[in-house]
């Protein structure tokens, strides 16, 4: 496990309260939407030594097993709302006005699986045509659920940058559109719907713990990969005056933004290879150019940790009725590890005592049903 500490965290710029207002009133129209279930798992919290454990289960959403929809269909609602110059409403977005908008576009994009899924599930509503990048390795499961939602699959030779730099090039010989979630030069915008689409799962969770009378977290933990997920929470919870503390968790074998904060100048760094871990969602190389300042700026801590501390966050979830894949647990997983290897830090930097409160998000189901039934033994 590695740990760097960012010692002065600084607010940074949100949307508007309308746009959030936007957001979620669009994601509201999305057929099958209801908030994701918030569990607090007490049993484990006191095992843990803290106040309270929440769970955000976004296995939930949409019937796909991750949350990824959230961001891909505001940044394709955005893309056409900007085709209609900005008159599209969010009850337009699937009807026939939404799809005669979406007519001509195939749509693209790398994943390692949810994101692509996500994507291809809204090409689909829109009757469109999807064409979507994975890096060699993919698991066949995910590639099927892709296929099932009627998108073409290309698994490319290398890992997720190599996937990110065929769409891109594929997109531009053929005309396609790339609806991804991580920005480099020249591709910036798209991103950055996708972050503020994510922002849904923290607006859910504070409705949530309102009408339960119950306080906000004092700590998240964050899985990461290329930084957008992590982005959206610190957009949501964008002051650390407020005093919630925020945390990235990587995989060891892919740490690019705790390798961006270590370095200390301000700028993105990669991981030197494409990474050996199952949590295949958070594989990523190299940060979003759209994310990174909002995690370097606001983000308290960054930590890695090794596979086996998701497979224990695995086993906890599932002993709580929440099915989590790998990449899912990986928050709770970091929450593990911390309190296991370095409790002092946990202690004295982020206030992590018996009076905490602390949030995780579950932003995968059994994606990979062989997978998860090797780790955990039984499918949920």
């Amino acid at each position: 496990m590695k740990i760097h500490s960012n010692s002065h965290p600084l607010k940074v710029d949100v949307p508007s309260v309308s746009e959030i207002d936007e957001i979620a009133a669009f994601h509201s129209k999305l057929p099958g939407y209801v908030p994701t279930p918030l569990v607090s798992i007490d049993g484990i919290a006191k095992e843990l030594g803290i106040r309270r454990l929440l769970v955000k289960d976004e296995g939930k959403r949409f019937g796909l097993k991750a949350f990824k929809a959230l961001g891909a269909s505001y940044a394709v609602y955005k893309l056409l709302q900007e085709r209609d110059a900005g008159k599209l409403q969010p009850e337009e977005f699937l009807s026939e006005r939404g799809k005669k908008l979406a007519e001509g576009i195939t749509f693209t994009c790398a994943t390692d699986g949810n994101h692509g899924r996500a994507l291809a599930w809204i090409a689909r509503l829109l009757g469109r045509k999807a064409v979507i990048f994975m890096p060699q390795g993919s698991v066949p499961s995910r590639i099927d659920a892709i296929r099932s939602e009627g998108a073409d699959v290309v698994v490319v030779e290398g890992g997720y940058d190599d996937a990110v730099r065929r769409a891109s090039e594929e997109a531009e010989k053929k005309g396609w559109v790339v609806i991804a979630d991580v920005g480099y030069p020249g591709y910036m915008e798209i991103p950055r719907y996708i972050q503020m689409g994510y922002m849904t799962i923290f607006r859910e969770t504070i409705n949530q713990l309102v009408e339960r009378g119950e306080k906000t977290p004092d700590i998240v933990f964050l899985q990461a990969g290329v930084g957008a997920f992590a982005s959206a929470s610190a957009l949501y919870f964008n002051d650390p005056a407020d005093g919630i503390r925020l945390v990235s968790v990587e995989p060891g074998d892919a740490d690019c933004l705790f390798r961006s904060a270590e370095a200390g100048d301000g700028t993105a760094h990669s991981s030197p290879a494409f990474g050996n871990t199952i949590m295949a969602g958070l594989n990523c190389e190299t940060p979003s150019m759209a994310a990174w300042p909002i995690v370097r700026d606001r983000f308290d801590c960054y930590i890695t940790i090794e596979d086996h501390y998701a497979e224990v966050a695995m086993r906890v979830l599932t002993g709580e009725g929440i099915v989590a894949g790998e990449s899912g647990a990986a928050g709770l997983g970091g929450l593990i590890a911390l309190l296991e290897e370095d409790p002092s830090f946990a202690e004295e930097k982020l206030q992590l005592r018996d009076d905490a409160h602390v949030l995780v998000i579950n932003t995968e189901a059994d994606t990979d049903p062989e997978g998860y039934r090797r780790i955990v033994g039984t499918i949920g």
